[in-house]
């Protein structure tokens, strides 16, 4: 039985990977900042429609369904990729033409 190494990931699925991850994570840290911000009561002084706060209110309601989008892509993009795979090992594996 042979160990078989899976195929190294494409540029579209890094570049995929890294920008879903950034969006989770910026939209992570605007929630965190919403939660202390309004615990430490700064946010009541500052207003919600001044300075940076709207911001920071909006972009996780943008980013996080883009993400869920993006993930959906990266599914699909990673799916083709193990077909095609797959369709050319089968077509290359004397045992699978039985």
């Amino acid at each position: 039985m042979t160990q078989q190494t899976p195929a190294p990931a494409s540029r579209v699925q890094r570049i995929l990977s890294y920008i879903i991850a950034a969006l989770v994570i910026v939209s992570l840290v605007c929630i965190a900042a919403i939660l202390i911000g309004t615990a430490v009561g700064g946010f009541a002084q500052q207003g919600s429609g001044e300075g940076l706060w709207p911001a920071v209110f909006v972009f996780p309601l943008i980013a996080l369904p883009i993400a869920f989008v993006l993930i959906i892509a990266l599914i699909i993009v990673v799916g083709r990729q193990r077909s095609k795979a797959a369709k050319a090992a089968k077509g290359l594996d004397p045992k699978a033409r039985r």
